[in-house]
């Protein structure tokens, strides 16, 4: 059982461990007890099985534990991405020439640096250094993964310093079963003044999600490792995420794509969090940003308001919890006292919405409304009380460094727990502002395709007949190749909606797209389109602000005020021009894709072909030089 213990205890990579070793000679009740056993020696010295055993795991030096011979021990290139960031380049590459792992490269990627990141670089001679202009984080990656010669592809991060066991359990639970990636934790090293301290303790840094203690599901992009494999067969990194988000996108789509990731508490990386207050801000600004592009890419993930839902245990401090701690009970008798949960607190749902932007923004306006109506007054303090409840809840949890801990200190995480949610919300809005829109000289374009023929459908409603057994999968992928040529901001059912493409359109509405198609036998094929506007944010927060004071003046008014009605009535026209404009564009677009993947518009009942000009390429490609300038 002994050896049983320190096999375990190496493999999993603690601290250490202690034996409590004596002789047989004991006492119980000043009497001498002779018929048990224990100990390491007999009563006369003589050492027992167990002490050779334990001298034969330990060794001679029995203060540090031995390395488990690695079944395998794989090339593994290990990738740094830096951008500006010479401030902490040197202690990561410095630990990184210090690991316990045979067989390694370290690859630096510098995306773009204007500081002395060359310099520091230059001071390695060991380390692969490579420049490339300012293209984002994925993109610095997948640079890392080309230059790479190794099997496995291990990453951190220049703000980050390695343990020196870090690739030996990284790669140990890696070849240890069936698993495509792995992951540890990464933990914030002792601060340099109270103000980082705040910032280490305060919500919203990098963690990882688990769902057992050794699958994850979600691993941090500073403390992770791939086979080459698994990184080429989802095509690396996604480029369109430039500070954030490509770590969960990746890991999201290896695990979609029937992969498993597993974790190693012991593969532990030092991450320095943000030095201060301005460059954690922009952090949670940047995680914002990416997790409004993960929601349009992998919609399943997320709840109505943006945030994640995640479906294991997220390893941080809970939003939510009692105030105080409850005190910890050790005794009891077994099945019947209360004891330590092993686990920790499982984030509230009900604190995420009171810490939202969404219930914020909805306490600011009622408010407002409370001017007006007197009875609401007191429904905004109650919800803003929430609010400020679940950060005090924060900041009694949270875990400050003994010599930081102050009261300004708690002071600072009550603030920082209050406007993280806000910031992160206010980016993942406007985000969705700056790249889920498409530009309008895309939508303005049009295609020239013949116009007056009596076509079956309507212009939400678009039907295709083939005799050549081409399905809606050839109409989609000539929709996709046609989105990309034009330059369109669309998403891709990834399996849980009703619909198949998700457009983003101008300012006001976007489209979703949903097609089926019915086999007539043999090779005939109907495939019916079916287009359909959708509101987006701006809409319906115009449309309530216009509605509120609509009301509010018919509720102070003597009589019916008609005229006040004539600039929301023009408000609606305006609102239906630009979503029947919307999806008339996008009907010609999907009319050119049907044409482009053999397929023929059907006609109303009663018609012939004779009725409808024979539609050339040229013309199908052609493109208004107005609407192009």
């Amino acid at each position: 059982m002994l050896g049983w213990h320190v096999d375990s205890v190496v493999k999993r990579g603690l601290a250490g461990t202690i034996f409590f070793a004596w002789t047989d000679e004991w006492f119980t009740g000043e009497k001498e007890i002779t018929d048990w056993a224990f100990g390491i020696v007999t009563r006369e010295r003589a050492p027992k099985k167990a002490y050779s055993t334990l001298r034969e795991k330990l060794g001679q030096d029995n203060s540090v534990l031995p390395h488990c011979p690695l079944p395998r021990a794989p090339f593994v290139s290990v990738i740094v991405c830096s951008y500006n960031g010479g401030q902490t380049l040197a202690a990561c590459l410095d630990s990184l020439g210090k690991l316990n792992y045979p067989n390694y490269e370290v690859i630096l990627v510098d995306d773009g640096s204007t500081d002395d990141t060359a310099y520091i670089a230059a001071q390695f001679p060991r380390v692969c250094y490579i420049h490339q202009s300012n293209h984002g984080l994925s993109h610095a990656r997948n640079s890392g993964a080309a230059a790479a010669r190794g099997e496995v592809l291990a990453y951190t991060d220049s703000d980050c310093m390695v343990d020196a066991d870090w690739l030996y359990y990284l790669i140990g639970t890696l070849v240890s079963d069936d698993f495509a990636g792995v992951g540890g934790p990464n933990v914030p090293p002792p601060a340099q003044h109270w103000m980082q301290a705040c910032v280490a303790a305060a919500p919203g840094g990098p963690s990882h999600v688990l769902l057992t203690d050794t699958i994850a599901e979600h691993i941090p992009g500073c403390n992770m490792a791939f086979y080459r494999w698994a990184f080429e067969k989802i095509g690396g990194f996604d480029v369109e995420y430039h500070t954030a988000g490509d770590d969960v996108d990746f890991c999201w789509r290896l695990q979609q794509a029937g992969c498993v990731i597993a974790f190693n508490p012991t593969a532990i990386v030092w991450h320095h969090r943000r030095f201060t207050l301005r460059a954690f801000l922009r952090q949670q600004d940047g995680y914002g940003e990416a997790e409004s592009l993960l929601r349009f890419k992998h919609l399943i993930f997320f709840g109505p308001t943006g945030l994640t839902k995640w479906r294991g245990q997220i390893y941080g401090t809970p939003r939510f919890s009692w105030f105080v701690n409850r005190p910890i009970i050790y005794h009891g008798i077994f099945g019947e006292g209360f004891f330590q949960p092993i686990y920790p607190a499982s984030q509230s749902e009900v604190a995420s919405y009171f810490g939202s932007i969404e219930w914020f923004a909805l306490t600011i306006f009622l408010f407002g409304l409370g001017i007006f109506l007197p009875a609401l007054r007191i429904v905004p303090y109650l919800m803003l009380g929430g609010t400020l409840c679940v950060a005090l809840s924060y900041m009694m949890h949270a875990r400050i460094e003994p010599k930081f801990d102050t009261l300004h200190a708690r002071l600072l995480v009550i603030c920082l727990a209050f406007v993280q949610p806000l910031v992160r919300g206010w980016s993942r809005y406007f985000t969705w502002l700056r790249f889920k829109r498409t530009p309008r000289s895309v939508i303005s374009r049009h295609v020239h395709l013949p116009a007056s023929a009596a076509f079956a459908g309507t212009l939400g409603r678009r039907i295709f007949w083939s005799e050549e057994g081409r399905d809606r999968h050839y109409l989609l992928g000539a929709i996709f190749d046609l989105l990309e040529e034009e330059g369109w901001r669309y998403s891709v059912d990834s399996g849980w909606n009703d619909w198949d493409i998700q457009i983003y359109g101008n300012f006001w509405w976007s489209i979703v797209l949903q097609t089926v198609t019915e086999y007539h036998g043999d090779a005939k094929c109907l495939t019916r389109a079916r287009l359909r506007n959708r509101f987006v944010t701006t809409t319906v927060i115009f449309t309530l602000v216009a509605i509120t004071l609509l009301i509010y003046r018919q509720l102070n008014a003597s009589h019916v005020d008609l005229w006040f009605l004539i600039p929301y009535l023009l408000f609606v026209v305006f609102l239906a021009t630009r979503a029947r404009a919307l999806k008339a564009r996008v009907a010609e677009l999907v009319d050119l894709a049907a044409h482009r993947a053999g397929m023929q518009r059907a006609l109303r009942r009663g018609r012939t072909t004779a009725d409808v000009s024979p539609l050339p390429v040229d013309a199908a490609l052609s493109v208004d030089p107005v609407a192009r300038s």
